[in-house]
């Protein structure tokens, strides 16, 4: 199941002081919020969605992202944009969006439609809405749908009222929506848009969409997904579930980490788990956006105990073959790589040269790592193999050996 955190919108700290506002606190928390179990991470800057020009920055949003990808290089990422109540062209509103995805930091964003937001259960508006509809006429839903594709890049797709789903699914129908699409179900709360979250509204939702069989999520925008019952509802039915400081209202001034183990502890309670980020991607058809193993040779340091910092190189040849060399004979396997481990052949091909006893014994202790069928980790240009009783560490190298 997977978890998406909307970390903070345009709620200000006025109504919760745990809100991330800077580009280093939406690092803090995103990263916080990915080991708690989100793979899909959602936030604004400090740019306003009405605005006179609709101009969003790129660089806040890679300051922010740019830690954040060097620890988890395939998390999904994805940015706001800027409204066209005033006519802004979409070109220039959705400009950021394309510039990130462009330069494979993130989804694209695809609202299909137009709404009135901001008006609240007790007849006013919000403060940090605005009086003009949220608009994107068909046009500028065609132009970000047209470059999403032609970018390669996966969209998330907001739905605020029916009216999104209908346009959506024609894309889908007609066999112009972007591979890797996720349909985002925001349902109103204390926002009075669209469909309440309640079981009747999810179900008039899934009427139209699981035929299609794509995947789809929940969040409820001014309430508590999960304090509502409709996150369970969701994970009972298939869904993805959104949670985050952008959407929740409620009593307190709860963190998104609280929102999270919130939404863990149902999960727990009902025997499931959060996706990881690999897992995330298969759900939703997203290849890796980092090199993975095959045709990369990386290189570390024998472990102390054996060869004194010894150099071992491990290099991937492509299709199925890893080859090892530590300074004694040149080790080859046969294996195949799933999204975090290695499943080794344990007949290995070794020269047969005759070597000193610590050097054989660190080729014996290479040959025991790997087919032990280590797990990987692939971040950049480091890889670390480890099982229960070995691990190492290793730097990419431009060389092959």
């Amino acid at each position: 199941m997977i978890v998406e955190l909307a970390l903070n919108g345009p709620t200000p700290r006025s109504v919760n002081r745990h809100v991330p506002r800077t580009p280093a606190e939406i690092t803090a928390v995103a990263l916080e919020g990915i080991e708690l179990g989100a793979s899909i991470v959602h936030n604004h800057t400090d740019d306003v969605m009405f605005s006179v020009d609709g101009v969003h920055a790129v660089e806040p949003y890679v300051q922010a992202w740019t830690p954040i990808l060097d620890r988890h290089p395939d998390v999904l990422l994805y940015p706001t944009m800027g409204a066209a109540a005033r006519g802004i062209p979409v070109e220039r509103r959705w400009a950021h969006v394309e510039e990130l995805a462009r330069r494979g930091m993130g989804m694209t964003l695809v609202d299909p439609g137009s709404v009135n937001l901001g008006l609240t259960s007790d007849g006013a508006l919000d403060p940090v809405a605005a009086a003009e509809p949220y608009a994107n006429p068909h046009a500028d839903v065609d132009h970000m749908i047209t470059r999403t594709a032609a970018l390669g890049a996966a969209p998330s797709i907001s739905i605020f009222e029916p009216g999104y789903l209908r346009t959506a699914l024609t894309w889908h129908r007609t066999g112009r929506l972007p591979a890797g699409a996720i349909v985002k179900l925001y349902f109103g709360g204390r926002l009075e848009f669209g469909l309440p979250p309640t079981a009747t509204a999810l179900e008039a939702y899934l009427e139209m969409l699981e035929p299609t069989g794509l995947p789809w999520s929940v969040a409820v925008l001014g309430g508590d997904v999960v304090g509502c019952g409709l996150a369970e509802l969701a994970v009972r039915r298939g869904g993805h579930v959104r949670v985050g400081l952008e959407d929740h209202a409620g009593p307190g001034e709860p963190s998104n980490a609280d929102l999270l183990r919130a939404l863990m502890d149902l999960l727990r309670d009902m025997g499931r788990s959060p996706a990881t980020i690999a897992e995330a991607r298969a759900i939703l058809g997203v290849p890796s956006g980092t090199p993975g193993l095959w045709g990369r040779t990386f290189v570390g340091d024998a472990p102390p105990s054996l060869g004194d910092g010894t150099p071992v190189t491990v290099t991937f040849v492509a299709p199925d073959g890893i080859a090892v060399h530590a300074g004694g004979n040149r080790l080859g396997f046969r294996a195949t790589a799933s999204a975090d481990r290695l499943t080794v052949d344990d007949r290995v091909r070794a020269t047969r040269m005759a070597c000193p006893p610590d050097v054989q014994a660190l080729d014996d202790w290479l040959v025991a790592l790997l087919t032990a069928d280590p797990a990987y980790v692939v971040d950049g240009q480091s890889l670390t193999l480890v099982t229960d009783a070995a691990r190492i560490d290793l730097v990419e190298s431009p060389e092959r050996h």
